[in-house]
C-alpha cells in the first residue's frame, strides 16, 4: 500500500497519479484512490476517485464519475470510463457530455474515442447544442476532434441561427439522412428545410424545400440546393436543379 502523492508509470507510457495506490503482484493489478490524474502517452488526461489498472491486459478503468480532457482539448464528463492502451481506445457505456474547443455541448448514451485518429463515435439518442443554441438530433455521430468535424446521421435540427430567419417568428429546421458541419460549411444530404411554425399533430407545414444536397454556407451566409423540390403542403409544385438563397 503507497499513500500521498503517488506517481505510477507503466512500462506502455501511462503516468498515473494518486493519494493512494494498492497494488498486487500476483495479479498485476493497481487499485487507485482519491485524486487520480491519469496521462497517456497522447497526453490525454483522465480524473477520477476510483480506478483499477491491470498491466497485463493494459486496461485502465475508472469506477464512479469521471472526467476526460482529451489531447485536442475536447472535455468529456462521464463515469466508468475504459482506457485499453492495446488498442488506444477510450469508452464507455454510460450518459457522456461533451464540450468542444468552440463550448458546443454533446449528449450521448455511450461513447468510443480512438486516440490514435482522433475519432470519436457514439450510437443511439444523440443531441448536439451549440454556443447559438441550434440543436441537432442524431442516431449515430462522428466527430474528427483534430479536423473539427462533425458527421452524423438521421438528422432532426431546429435552427436558432438568425443567419437562417426572414423573420422572428420563423422556425427553421432540416431533417435529412446525413450532416456534415466543418467550420466554414454545414451539409444536409436528402433534407427537408422549412421556416414554417409547427402544426398540431405533426402535419407537414405550408412550404418546405427538399433536395439531394443543401449546403449552408457560413461565410456567405447563403443555403445553396441541388435538385430542389418546392412543396406546398407537401404537394410539389416546383423542381431546380440549383437553388440558392440568404
Amino acid at each position: 500500500l503507497f499513500e500521498n502523492e503517488v506517481k505510477v508509470e507503466t512500462k506502455d507510457g501511462y503516468i498515473i497519479r494518486s493519494d493512494s495506490a494498492d497494488y498486487n503482484k500476483e495479479t498485476g493489478i493497481l487499485i487507485l484512490k482519491k485524486n487520480i490524474i491519469g496521462n497517456d502517452e497522447k497526453n490525454n488526461i483522465i480524473k477520477a476517485d476510483f480506478a483499477k489498472y491491470n498491466e497485463n491486459t493494459k486496461i485502465f478503468l475508472t469506477i464512479g464519475p469521471t472526467s476526460i480532457i482529451t489531447s485536442e482539448n475536447y472535455s468529456f464528463e462521464s463515469s466508468d470510463i475504459t482506457l485499453n492502451n492495446s488498442t488506444k481506445q477510450i469508452s464507455s457505456k454510460n450518459q457522456t457530455i461533451v464540450t468542444d474547443q468552440d463550448k458546443n455541448k454533446i449528449f450521448v448514451e455511450n461513447f468510443e474515442y480512438q486516440t490514435e485518429s482522433n475519432i470519436f463515435k457514439s450510437i443511439g439518442n444523440i443531441e448536439v447544442i451549440d454556443i447559438k443554441q441550434n440543436k441537432y438530433e442524431f442516431s449515430q455521430v462522428y466527430i474528427d476532434t483534430k479536423k473539427k468535424e462533425i458527421l452524423g446521421t438521421d438528422i432532426k435540427s431546429y435552427i436558432n441561427d438568425k443567419s437562417f430567419k426572414i423573420d422572428n417568428r420563423n422556425k427553421p429546421r432540416v431533417f435529412a439522412n446525413t450532416f456534415k458541419m466543418s467550420e466554414k460549411n454545414t451539409e444536409f444530404t436528402k433534407s427537408i428545410f422549412t421556416l414554417c411554425d409547427y402544426r398540431n399533430e405533426d402535419k407537414c407545414p405550408p412550404w418546405s424545400i427538399q433536395a439531394s444536397k443543401m449546403l449552408h454556407d457560413s461565410q456567405k451566409k447563403t443555403i445553396y440546393y441541388d435538385n430542389a423540390v418546392v412543396k406546398i403542403f407537401d404537394l410539389p409544385v416546383l423542381y431546380l436543379p440549383k437553388l440558392s438563397h440568404p
